[in-house]
């Protein structure tokens, strides 16, 4: 974990809270987990409220199909973090070898119908949403997968677009095989959202989205409201940043995450004062590109 305060979580309360999960689950506490912990209602409120909904609420996907969703997206985006954690998760409801298949060459995966009509259209979506056309979203229409299943897919592929950005931005630390398999019986058994239970009905993704976004980039914070917006922009192919460490965190979170070093966050937190601050500037970025894609995705929806 590139930044320590997230790692050892904000406020006495926080701190002694992880402290406490760990000793109790008899490992350390992910850094999954931390991240969504630490400035909690900036950035984790409303990102583990949509991502519970997305990947436990009712839909016409199995947990098992969206958590293999999940680790697609991590495998798209070089996120070694995801892959592991959601490749076990979806392990335990479906078939070991079918999920290892899909992560290794899901065109050549024997994979269920739905799933090989779903998964080449979710690969341009998490890689290049903008080379998507409204007769690729009417053919996966017409091979029998509905518009409330194509948006619940692209709901978790937009939310893993974030999620696996951050990862690596922040350098998630991996698990062991042990601490891994623990973690995932876990994740299936609680979800994303400890103590809530299974989600009653259909996730409202756009509701959920729209309170994302006011949450990262329109409410009052500790960075101005303005630079997150443009840090935003350029993550998704906007306008250059003047300071150059800002504008290579933001292209470098939207387009190549895995490439982000150690030195590039030190002088993000060096010009932002504080970790905080480059917390608040990683996560616009991450939250920009997931829904970049998501409402590229609504956009060709709507037109077919």
């Amino acid at each position: 974990m590139r930044l320590q305060k997230v790692e050892k979580g904000d406020g006495f309360f926080r701190a002694l809270l992880i402290r406490f999960i760990s000793a109790v689950s008899g490992m350390r506490l992910p850094d999954a987990a931390r991240i969504v912990m630490y400035h909690r209602d900036f950035y984790g409120k409303p990102m583990t409220t949509w991502t519970h909904a997305a990947m436990r609420g009712e839909s016409g996907w199995t947990v098992g199909e969206r958590e293999l969703f999940a680790a697609m997206t991590a495998r798209w985006n070089q996120c070694p973090f995801c892959v592991e954690a959601h490749g076990a998760i979806a392990s335990l409801v479906i078939s070991k070898t079918m999920v290892d298949a899909a992560l290794n060459d899901f065109r050549k995966a024997s994979l269920p119908p739905k799933l090989h009509a779903i998964l080449p259209f979710l690969e341009i979506f998490a890689k290049t949403p903008e080379e998507l056309t409204p007769e690729q979203v009417a053919g996966i229409l017409h091979s029998g997968i509905s518009a409330q299943e194509l948006e619940d897919a692209m709901a978790v592929v937009a939310l893993f677009s974030i999620t696996v950005r951050c990862a690596n931005t922040f350098k998630f630390a991996m698990l062991n095989d042990a601490d891994q398999s623990g973690a995932a019986k876990r994740m299936l058994k609680q979800g994303y959202v400890f103590g809530k239970g299974k989600p009653e009905g259909r996730p409202d993704h756009r509701a959920m989205a729209q309170e994302l976004r006011r949450s990262v980039f329109e409410r009052p914070a500790l960075t101005d409201t303005n630079l997150r917006q443009a840090v935003g922009k350029r993550a998704t192919g906007g306008p250059a940043l003047p300071v150059p460490a800002y504008d290579k965190l933001a292209l470098e979170t939207g387009t190549s995450s895995w490439k982000i070093t150690d030195e590039l966050i030190k002088e993000v937190v060096g010009i932002a004062g504080s970790e905080k601050a480059a917390f608040e500037l990683i996560t616009a970025a991450a939250v920009a590109a997931g829904l970049f894609r998501w409402q590229q995705g609504l956009s060709l929806l709507a037109g077919t």
